[in-house]
């Protein structure tokens, strides 16, 4: 905190209720969507696969709140929100692979094991207060262009930020993605940033 830029700024938001900004961005995503097709890979996996990578890559992404500190995480897990059969979600914890061939066998190992249980589980719990995780949904009905977020106190606390893909537009190839942030730890830049790296992710993941 004594050498990093932007310590007066995180003491500045850390007294806010509402610290929190997002923004929706039409993410690019055709590439990415033709390769899926001729893999036989669920287009959900892809772009959860380049996210993840992304996030590994740019580090303000990884950096949470412990009391009055930050603190950079490492090994960040996505927790995804999957619908069930009776249109009730679960959250499902996404490991790493090796690449998005092995992730999208984990993931979808994943969303087998975690359908069956119940929402709020033993390891549901023992999750909840980890740093090392964002937060993930998917609402692959329609587009949007802006999105609101339900918070719980920990959410301020923490700062663990959140994402929300919608309905991908095979007219236009994209898909509208939202991410939600804590001003106190990054300002539109970052984010700018971090686009740019979820964009060198799916280019990558495209001629994987």
């Amino acid at each position: 905190m004594k050498t990093w830029p932007r310590a007066d700024h995180f003491r500045f938001y850390q007294a806010f209720s509402e610290p929190f900004f997002n923004i929706t961005v039409e993410l690019e995503l055709g590439k990415l969507h033709a390769w899926s097709k001729a893999r036989k890979v669920p287009f959900s996996h892809c772009y959860l696969y380049c996210l993840s990578r992304a996030i590994d890559a740019y580090e303000p992404m990884r950096y949470r709140i412990v009391g009055d500190t930050v603190v950079v995480t490492d090994d960040v897990v996505l927790s995804t929100v999957f619908l069930n059969d009776d249109e009730t979600f679960r959250f499902v914890p996404l490991n790493k692979g090796t690449d998005l061939f092995e992730f999208s066998q984990s993931t979808a190992l994943a969303q087998q094991l975690h359908s069956k249980q119940s929402l709020i589980n033993d390891a549901f719990l023992s999750r909840s207060t980890d740093l090392n995780q964002v937060y993930v949904s998917i609402l692959p009905w329609f587009k949007f262009s802006s999105f609101s977020h339900a918070h719980t106190a920990r959410d301020v606390e923490n700062g663990i930020p959140k994402f929300v893909f919608g309905k991908y537009d095979s007219i236009t190839n994209t898909t509208p993605l939202n991410i939600e942030v804590h001003h106190g730890l990054m300002d539109g830049l970052h984010v700018a940033k971090f686009l740019t790296e979820i964009e060198v992710q799916i280019a990558k993941a495209s001629k994987e």
